[in-house]
C-alpha cells in the first residue's frame, strides 16, 4: 500500500472515530430531552370519540326551493363521513325547524334532512347527542313553556321509540346557557329548571336510557366558570350521561400548552365516574392573535357568502395543525372526545343584519356541500386541509378506546397521545411550533409494532404535504413499517407537522 493511501485511510478512520466519540459524548440530559416515552399510564377508558357538529340544512328549502339536499350531495357527504368514521356527532334543532309547522305539532313536515342524518348515524352505530338550541318561555325566561316541553319530549320519544334512532344516547337542551345570547341568558337557575322539567316529562315515556349532556357552557379561554359543573353535579347527578364544555381558544393558548391546563381545571371538578367532552371546539382570533384576526376579517369582507361568524382559516393548512394540537391536548387531559365546529358551511347561516333567511354562511366546515348550488363555486365543495388530520383523529381513536399518556420532552409545541382498542394501537404526534425536532420514540408498554404512518405538513403558503387518494382522503405515507420501540424509533417531527401511526383498520 502506498504511503499516501495509508495516510488517507488512517485519517479517515481517525475522523470516523472522532465523530463516534462526539456522538457518544452527547450529554445524557440532551439525549433524554429527545425521548417520547409511550407509557402504560391510563388517562381514560371507554372513550366516546372525536367527531363534529352536524345538522341544520334548515334553509335549503328557502335557498334552493327543494325539500333537502340532492341525493348526489347526500352521497358525497356520506362518503366523506364514512372515511372520517366519527364515533360521536352532535345534532341540534329547534321546534320550528323540526316538529312545529304553522303552530301545529307535525313530525314529518320539516324532518327530511334530520331523518337522513339519523338514518346514517343509526346505520353506522355513531353515538348522537341530540338537542334543541334553546327553550320556549312565557314572559320571564324561568317560566318554561309547558306546551314546548310536552311537544319536545314527545318528538324525542318519536325519534327513539317510534323511528328507532337508538343512536341517540344523550339530550342537550339549551346551547351555551351561560351566555347572554342563550335562552337562559346566563342564569343557571333557568338552565336547571329546564333540565328538571325535561327529565320529568321524559319519565312519562320509555326513555330511561337517555341521559343529559351538559352544562354545555361556552368557556372560550378561561377556567373561571367551574361552578356550572359543580352545581350541575349537585342538582342533576346521575341524570348526567356526559359533561361538556365549549371551547373557542386563542391560537396562542393552544400552541403554548396553556389550553390543556385550562381543560384540566374542568376535568378535575367532573365526577370521577363521569366522562367529559368538548361539545364544540373551534378557534376564534382576538387581539392576542392580531394578524390572524385581521386576516380573518379581510377574508370575510371579500367573500359574499361569508357571515361575520366565520373562521376563514379553515382554508389554510395550519388550522389542521392547531386543531390536532387542541384535540391531542384534550385527550391528554382526560377528555373523552371532542366535537369540531363544524362539519359543513351549508348547515347554518349567519344572520348578522337580522335577516334570518340570509345566504351568508357560518364558514367553519370541512367543506361547503352547496358550493355550486348556492354560491356558484363548485371548488368550494372540495375538502379543506384540516379534514386531513382531524379525520384521522376521529377514525383511529374509535369509541371504547383506552387512552394512554406519552411522556414528552421539553420541546415547544410537541404533544402526543396513544390509544388501544381490541389489541390494536394508534399513536398521534403533533408539533405546532416552527422548529424541526429530532426525536426518539420509545415504549415501556409496546416492544414493537408494524403500522402504517400518516404524515401532514403545513406549508407557509396555506397548502400542505400529505398523501391523498383520488377522493382527497388521507393515505399512508409509509405502509407496514416496523417500529422497534425497545431500541427506540428515530423520527423527525418537522415544524408545523402531524404524524399518526396505527395498525387499526
Amino acid at each position: 500500500m502506498k504511503t499516501g493511501l495509508i495516510i488517507t485511510v488512517m485519517l479517515s478512520l481517525l475522523l470516523s472515530s472522532v465523530a463516534c466519540d462526539k456522538d457518544d459524548s452527547t450529554p445524557d440530559i440532551i439525549k433524554q430531552n429527545r425521548v417520547l416515552n409511550i407509557t402504560n399510564k391510563l388517562i381514560s377508558s371507554e372513550f366516546v370519540g372525536n367527531g363534529a357538529q352536524w345538522g341544520g340544512y334548515d334553509l335549503v328549502p328557502t335557498w334552493l326551493g327543494t325539500e333537502t339536499l340532492s341525493e348526489a350531495d347526500w352521497n358525497k357527504l356520506f362518503q366523506r363521513i364514512d372515511f372520517m368514521r366519527p364515533p360521536f356527532l352532535r345534532i341540534m334543532t329547534s321546534s320550528g325547524w323540526a316538529y312545529m309547522n304553522d303552530g301545529q305539532y307535525n313530525e314529518s313536515a320539516k324532518t327530511t334532512s334530520l331523518f337522513k342524518m339519523l338514518d346514517y348515524a343509526q346505520s353506522r352505530n355513531i353515538e348522537i347527542t341530540y338537542g334543541e338550541w334553546g327553550h320556549s318561555y312565557t314572559g320571564n325566561r324561568i317560566d318554561v313553556g309547558t306546551e314546548w316541553i310536552a311537544n319536545s319530549v314527545r318528538f324525542l320519544n318519536h325519534l327513539i321509540n317510534e323511528k328507532g334512532y337508538t343512536c341517540i344516547k344523550t339530550v342537550n337542551i339549551i346551547n351555551e346557557p351561560n351566555g347572554n345570547w342563550s335562552t337562559a341568558n346566563g342564569d343557571y337557575n333557568v338552565y336547571k329548571k329546564v333540565q328538571e322539567l325535561y327529565l320529568a316529562e321524559m319519565a312519562k315515556y320509555a326513555l330511561a336510557n337517555v341521559k343529559l349532556m351538559g352544562p354545555d357552557i361556552a368557556i372560550f379561554n378561561a377556567a373561571n366558570q367551574v361552578e356550572w359543573l359543580t352545581k350541575t353535579t349537585a342538582d342533576l347527578g346521575d341524570n348526567m350521561g356526559l359533561y361538556d364544555v365549549h371551547v373557542y381558544p386563542k391560537q396562542q393558548l393552544v400552541r403554548n400548552g396553556e389550553f390543556g391546563e385550562m381543560l384540566q381545571v374542568y376535568r378535575k371538578v367532573t365526577p370521577a365516574d363521569k366522562r367529559i367532552v368538548l361539545g364544540e371546539i373551534g378557534f376564534k382570533y382576538t387581539e392576542v392573535d392580531a394578524e390572524l384576526q385581521k386576516e380573518n376579517k379581510e377574508a370575510i369582507a371579500n367573500d359574499p357568502y361569508a357571515g361575520d361568524d366565520s373562521n376563514m382559516m379553515v382554508y389554510k393548512a395550519f388550522y389542521g395543525i392547531d386543531m390536532a394540537d387542541a384535540l391531542i391536548q384534550a385527550m391528554r387531559e382526560g377528555y373523552s372526545g371532542a366535537l369540531i365546529w363544524d362539519m359543513d358551511d351549508a348547515m347554518y347561516n349567519s344572520p348578522d343584519d337580522g335577516n334570518y333567511q340570509t345566504e351568508k354562511l357560518k364558514r367553519w366546515g370541512f367543506w361547503n356541500i352547496l358550493g355550486e348550488e348556492l354560491c356558484g363555486d363548485a371548488s368550494d365543495e372540495e375538502i379543506r386541509p384540516f379534514f386531513y388530520p382531524v379525520s384521522l383523529l376521529c377514525r383511529y381513536f374509535p369509541a371504547g378506546s383506552d387512552i394512554y399518556n406519552i411522556e414528552l420532552p421539553d420541546k415547544k409545541g410537541v404533544r402526543a397521545v396513544w390509544a388501544e382498542k381490541d389489541g390494536k394501537y394508534t399513536i398521534a404526534l403533533v408539533n405546532s411550533h416552527v422548529t424541526d425536532y429530532e426525536l426518539v420514540l420509545k415504549s415501556e408498554s409496546i416492544s414493537n409494532l408494524t403500522a402504517n404512518k400518516y404524515s401532514y405538513k403545513s406549508n407557509t403558503d396555506g397548502s400542505f404535504i400529505g398523501a391523498q387518494d383520488e377522493n382527497g382522503f388521507a393515505t399512508p405515507s409509509e405502509k407496514n413499517i416496523d417500529l422497534d420501540f425497545e431500541n427506540g424509533v428515530d423520527i423527525t417531527l418537522e415544524g408545523q407537522s402531524f404524524i399518526l401511526y396505527t395498525n387499526m383498520n
